[in-house]
């Protein structure tokens, strides 16, 4: 055992985590001067104590003897393309700064979880990489269009949903979806029957919409989001108002997309626990800057939820660490 280094670790994690020699101590029924002496390596904690600190900080007891982690931060497969690269946005209305110097980039394939406190910039930022709201400073790049110079393009490579989807009320599911393979020029009728299955309609589609549960139709609006074949998909609090089934059903049918059709998806939500089960990794923005990027993985290794890393990122003003996985 490294005593020194176990104590720069110990340190390490106590910087981490926000707390104070004293209250590391007090936690574990010591004196603060023990917590320096273990992080000067002079002492190192008994057996008893290291259990203790390892609970604390969501570590091993190994780890701690080791003085390291043994997660290994996983590194961007560089074969993987670029769907979403959001570069220094900047957006304001009026004087006040609503996303401020905001950076990003979903790969192929990832599910990445937006999260935030109400008022973070969530739903700007989104809007602002639709083209809805007009950029200030910055760019995004989807699928390598840059949305000042080529939105038409961009766009072509999106599917979006803004909090409910907005459908035509009086007229079937089917004939929602005929209108928009029009627009978008598809002519593979199979193509609409397939994303009909995808999202699980068969036996309502042919029903107007506005006979339709909230569940069936968000799950209609995924299928319109679907139907000119994008590469990335935006959705923005698409469990709003959605009972546990629904939650389910929806979850079920955004992996699937994501597996079966290797779509990236970006979800902006406040259910933690539906990020949690969905995501590969997750954004956290507060007061319209980003907080925090980490792959959910690393969450589950150190025995956490993602509750605990929210508020604490939140609470206590955060930092920006950047893990990035690869899709196995």
């Amino acid at each position: 055992m490294n005593q020194e280094k176990m104590g720069k670790f110990i340190a390490q994690l106590r910087e981490e985590f926000g707390l104070t020699q004293k209250e590391v101590g007090n936690q574990l029924g010591v004196t603060d001067n023990s917590v320096s002496k273990w992080e000067r390596g002079i002492n190192a904690p008994d057996i008893s104590t290291l259990t203790d600190l390892a609970a604390i900080f969501h570590v091993t007891v190994q780890e701690l003897l080791n003085g390291e982690r043994s997660f290994q931060k996983k590194i961007v497969s560089k074969n993987r393309p670029k769907v979403l690269e959001v570069s220094h946005l900047s957006k304001s209305f009026e004087k006040r700064k609503i996303l401020d110097d905001v950076s990003f980039t979903i790969y192929e394939g990832d599910i990445i979880g937006l999260i935030g406190p109400n008022g973070a910039g969530k739903t700007t930022l989104i809007k602002t990489i639709l083209g809805l709201y007009k950029i200030n400073v910055g760019n995004v790049s989807i699928c390598g269009y840059d949305t000042k110079k080529a939105l038409e393009d961009a766009l072509s490579k999106c599917g979006s949903i803004i909090e409910n989807p907005d459908m035509y009320q009086n007229i079937s599911g089917r004939k929602n979806l005929q209108v928009t393979a029009l627009i978008n020029n598809i002519q593979d009728k199979d193509y609409i029957n397939r994303m009909v299955s995808f999202v699980k309609l068969e036996d309502r589609i042919d029903d107007k919409v506005k006979k339709y549960s909230l569940g069936m139709k968000q799950r209609l609006g995924l299928a319109n989001a679907l139907m000119k074949k994008p590469r990335l998909l935006i959705l923005d609090e698409p469990t709003n108002g959605l009972d546990p089934q629904g939650m389910k059903e929806l979850r079920e049918i955004l992996k699937k997309i994501n597996r079966e059709e290797n779509i990236s998806i970006l979800i902006s939500s406040h259910i933690l626990a539906e990020v949690e089960n969905i995501c590969d990794s997750i954004i956290i923005m507060d007061e319209g800057k980003i907080k925090s990027i980490f792959g959910i993985e690393e969450v589950k290794y150190k025995n956490m939820h993602l509750e605990d890393v929210y508020l604490r990122q939140v609470e206590k003003g955060g930092i920006h660490e950047d893990y990035s996985f690869d899709k196995k």
